[in-house]
């Protein structure tokens, strides 16, 4: 296999698009995975001669900017690509246009459809990675769940835009998707390995659900929530929150959920969004009545060592496992964690080139995270960092 990594300016689209039209190769890549600001994904969808890149694409839009391991003096406006050359390998994608109330069907036919394209009907492939819409992210793993149950990795992010003001989109190489999801089965011919992780601590502050909907958390221990939450605030020496949006003041201490507690602790985070004068919360990922929440703790330091960290993980347990030398990276960051640290979004991108040596990689902002734990059930959660890393063949 190989996977070749661009990096390309997409401020101006008649540049943009000479810089597409310069990538010479001798035939389309299997597969290709991209980021990028809203800007770079609609001046992609617009460029003439993206089939002769790749057959297929998963291309997300990136809150304000994309990375990779090229440095970029003003941070914005890049489009960071993945090209997967795997003539031994399968890949397939499919899309849809879709809704809360009918992405669990949705999903479970776009599966089945990039199944096919890849020639792999009924098979399970070595990683499913998926691209969605804000509030879609648990419905359409359910209904990847339903189909082949937890035996496969799905790993991806959810499609940003700058002040979440709704103009996130997607690009499958053919159309653009503003509400609706992108799937892509990989069954490439070289091992794979990932690590879902998040850069917060426990406090000693925990509820119980006692009463939640979809997104939305009524209460814990049988009080408002927003009361408990702030009592939490109050305790940790943090100013209360008003009602209203709140997405930014609770970056550093959303909601968690403990998945693992071992060496090194899984927890699953919610982010708060709003709280209403009811004392409900808006979550940005769903809870469920019996729960067990726990206020977390973040700080920049945290957060800009995490990524570094994650990818370390991943990298290492690709030599322990498959005795394979990472190829290429794919790297998901939270974009509440990136506007937290915003001066210091480089040292996360320097960070992860550490981790990895002289390899390619391309991440993104997003706006909600997908993956997988170690005890192998894919979950939805925010605040979260995601590393996935592809190997070189042993042969």
């Amino acid at each position: 296999m190989k996977i070749l990594r661009h990096f390309l300016n997409a401020t101006d689209p008649c540049v943009f698009q000479q810089y597409i039209g310069s990538i010479k190769q001798d035939k389309p890549a299997n597969l290709a995975i991209a980021f990028g600001n809203i800007d770079a994904i609609l001046h992609l969808s617009q460029a003439t001669e993206i089939t002769q890149l790749a057959t297929s694409w998963v291309a997300t839009s990136s809150c304000i900017t994309a990375f990779s391991d090229i440095g970029a003096e003003d941070n914005q406006n890049h489009l960071a690509i993945l090209q997967f050359y795997d003539p031994q390998g399968s890949y397939g994608v499919a899309s849809k246009q879709s809704s809360i109330d009918s992405i669990i069907e949705d999903s479970q036919q776009a599966l089945t459809l990039a199944l096919n394209a890849a020639n792999r009907p009924g098979e399970l492939p070595a990683l499913i990675w998926c691209s969605q819409s804000p509030g879609l992210e648990e419905g359409l793993l359910t209904g990847i769940r339903q189909l082949v149950g937890n035996n496969v990795p799905v790993f991806g992010g959810t499609s940003a835009d700058n002040d979440v003001s709704g103009h996130w989109c997607m690009f499958d190489g053919q159309q653009t998707i503003t509400t609706g999801f992108i799937i892509a089965v990989l069954f490439p011919s070289t091992p794979i390995n990932y690590f879902f992780s998040s850069g917060y601590e426990t406090t000693r502050h925990t509820a119980i659900v006692t009463s939640a909907s979809g997104r939305k958390l009524n209460t814990l221990n049988h009080q408002p929530a927003a009361s408990v939450y702030n009592q939490w605030r109050t305790m940790m020496a943090l100013p209360t929150l008003a009602n209203g949006p709140v997405l930014a003041q609770s970056t550093f201490n959303p909601l968690g959920r403990v998945i693992l507690d071992n060496d090194e602790q899984m927890t699953l985070l919610s982010h708060p969004a709003f709280i209403y004068e009811d004392g409900t919360m808006e979550l940005f990922s769903e809870v469920y009545q019996g729960e067990q929440l726990t206020f977390m703790h973040g700080n920049q330091t945290l957060l800009i060592q995490r990524a570094q960290t994650v990818t370390h993980f991943a990298a290492q347990q690709l030599l322990d496992l498959y005795d394979s030398k990472p190829l290429a990276a794919i790297v998901i960051f939270c974009a509440g964690c990136m506007l937290a640290i915003k001066d210091e979004t480089n040292q996360v991108r320097q960070g992860v080139e550490q981790a990895l040596g002289n390899v390619p990689f391309i991440g993104g902002f997003t706006f909600g995270e997908q993956g997988r734990f170690a005890d192998g059930v894919n979950r939805h959660g925010n605040l979260m960092i995601s590393a996935i890393i592809f190997g070189h063949s042993n042969e």
